[in-house]
């Protein structure tokens, strides 16, 4: 009698699995494919932002050749070559506006980039023989007559989300 009793006990366990099993085995279940799809998501973040990282590097990169190869543009006063806008006449905005339009007009945008995402950052330094001055702060607005033809450039991308700013200065000269 023992023994029947034995074998109707373990025929009672074995007929399938209860509640609590199926309720321990959904949740782990569940936190393994939340890790799994954390772990995805974090890898596809981290992909298109390496990807940007590369675009605006590579953008950089065509935008230095440009402008080196872009004739310099003189800080001195000149209102004959003034397109209607007396401040443009003025030294740095000068400079500046026309490198910037330089570069937008002769660098290639990556895919869905538009062109305001590369500009020319305020201000072009200018080199008086010894050191880099921001125009508005340096003895005089412009050593070009001096025979300093150096420019300071600083330029920057900043990607389509705003996540990605990168910049590079590049050093102008005849």
């Amino acid at each position: 009698m023992e023994h029947r009793e034995l074998m109707r006990g373990a025929r009672r366990r074995d007929t399938g699995a209860t509640l609590v099993e199926i309720v321990i085995a959904v949740v782990l279940v569940g936190m393994v494919l939340t890790v799994v799809l954390g772990a995805a998501q974090a890898s596809i973040i981290g992909t298109r932002l390496e990807r940007d990282h590369a675009k605006s590097y590579q953008w950089l990169q065509s935008a230095n050749g440009v402008l080196q190869a872009a004739d310099r543009v003189s800080c001195e006063h000149d209102p004959v070559n003034v397109p209607g806008d007396a401040a443009f006449a003025n030294g740095e905005d000068k400079v500046r506006s026309t490198y910037e339009q330089t570069l937008r007009t002769g660098v290639v945008n990556p895919p869905e980039w538009a062109d305001h995402q590369l500009s020319v950052l305020y201000p072009v330094m200018v080199w008086d023989g010894s050191r880099y001055w921001d125009p508005a702060l340096a003895p005089k607005p412009c050593y070009d007559a001096d025979g300093y033809l150096l420019q300071l450039v600083t330029l920057q991308v900043t990607s389509p989300d705003g996540d990605i700013i990168e910049t590079i200065q590049v050093v102008k000269r005849d």
